[in-house]
Formats: C-alpha cells, structure tokens, sequence
C-alpha cells in the first residue's frame, strides 16, 4: 500500500530513520492496546516503509563492504 503523505526516506539520516521507526513502533503498540483499530493498519503501512528504507540501506552497506573485502583479498590469492 503506498503513502503519498510520508516523506522521501532516503533524505532521511541514519539515526532519524531509527528514531521514526521507534516512535511508530511504540504509536503501534499503544494503539494496538487501545483497540485503535482504525489506525493499525495505517501505523503498519508507514512502520513498513520506514523499515524497508532501513533494510535497503543496511543491503547496501553490505554489498559495499564485500565489495572492498574482495579488493583488499585480490593480491592475497595466487592464480597459476
């Protein structure tokens, strides 16, 4: 389900990106207590997009690091 009212998540800073995802997760929990039915769905949506932002960072975060482990490991192996 898209969102049109949340924001570009990639202009986001690493540390706002978890802080967002803290508050929505504790608004969802509240709510979910409450029985704020109406609004669950809602939370989750948004949770859901917030966490798969962080998600694709942390992929790329990897993908660069096994990127440079492999050229630091280049000259390590002999090939005949």
């Amino acid at each position: 389900m898209f969102n049109p009212l949340i924001e570009d998540l990639s202009k986001l800073k690493d540390t706002d990106l978890d802080n967002k995802i803290a508050d929505l997760s504790r608004k969802y929990h509240i709510a979910a207590r409450t029985m704020g039915g109406g609004i669950l769905p809602q939370l989750a949506v948004t949770l859901e997009h917030y966490k798969n932002e962080q998600s694709r960072r942390q992929r790329e975060a990897m993908k660069s690091l096994a990127e440079k482990s492999n050229k630091s490991l280049e000259g390590l192996i002999k090939r005949d």
